[in-house]
């Protein structure tokens, strides 16, 4: 994979949809990271700290103003609408929100709704890799892989605050990452769900597995392929055939070299110059 560099980072960075899609991608950092620190630091796992409260309300105030900032900038609203709709229903506070408006959801749900805004940081990554790769196959690549490590992390996390004390098979964390690797892997785990969520994280798991694991099969073949096309087109050798004389035999030698290899696009560019010898045999 060829790297653009931190030039084509900062061209970027400095512009207003660069600087939005970088503030897109820390926030969902951010918010993982105080998901996983309020699961594990309380004893009761779905305890919202009021500080947590407060920067779980403001990233998603964050990503909605970047979703309005992006409808008004584009021409075609009706497209864009239709296009990001999902990630706009993704990013409203609802643990915050519902309450005010008189309904308290179980906390089961309210703990899973607290993942929802990260939907977001897949398109922030995407944008943000392709700064640094040239090839469409390599910024999908990438994006796809954030999507599993991802995926992978808040199944295992889920995973154990629902299992954790309800299934003899989940006694620490370590045994629900194991639990989400497998699934994804779809290899499968001699541990299994026994609550309503588990079963659903099961099935929505193995599914990503399926859907993601392929891409790097389909990426690594393409990065094989061409490789071997532009050493084959480097190394290529001509195979002349001269059909000699009734009473006289003759010796060819062929001297094939690349003059000009340009391995800026995704295809290498070469032009031979094959020098032909045709000398008479001295055998007679």
């Amino acid at each position: 994979m060829r790297l653009v560099g931190w030039r084509e980072f900062l061209k970027n960075i400095f512009t207003l949809e660069g600087f939005l899609r970088l503030l897109i991608l820390i926030l969902s950092i951010v918010l993982l990271v105080m998901i996983s620190y309020s699961t594990f630091r309380y004893d009761d796992p779905f305890y919202r700290s009021a500080f947590y409260q407060k920067v779980e309300f403001w990233v998603c105030i964050i990503f909605l103003v970047d979703l309005a900032i992006e409808f008004f900038l584009v021409r075609n609203k009706t497209k864009y609408f239709l296009m990001y709709f999902l990630f706009f229903l993704c990013c409203i506070p609802y643990p915050t929100i519902l309450p005010l408006i008189g309904w308290s959801p179980p906390r089961e749900i309210v703990y899973m709704l607290r993942f929802a805004p990260l939907i977001r940081s897949a398109y922030a990554l995407g944008i943000v890799v392709g700064w640094f790769t040239y090839r469409s196959s390599s910024r999908v690549f990438f994006t796809y892989l954030w999507i599993l490590f991802v995926g992978v992390y808040i199944g295992s996390l889920a995973f154990y605050v629902f299992e954790y004390n309800v299934n003899p098979l989940v006694k620490t964390y370590g045994d629900a990452l194991w639990w989400s690797t497998m699934e994804a892997v779809t290899v499968g785990s001699n541990i299994e769900a026994v609550t309503t969520i588990g079963k659903v994280l099961s099935v929505v798991v193995a599914m990503l597995g399926m859907l993601v694991i392929p891409m790097f099969t389909v990426y690594v073949t393409n990065i094989v392929g061409s490789f071997a096309t532009t050493s084959a087109q480097v190394s290529s050798q001509s195979e002349i055939k001269i059909k000699p004389h009734k009473d006289q035999k003759v010796v060819v030698e062929v001297d094939t070299t690349a003059s000009s290899v340009d391995g800026s696009d995704d295809k290498a560019k070469v032009e031979p110059q094959t020098t032909v010898t045709v000398k008479p045999s001295t055998q007679k």
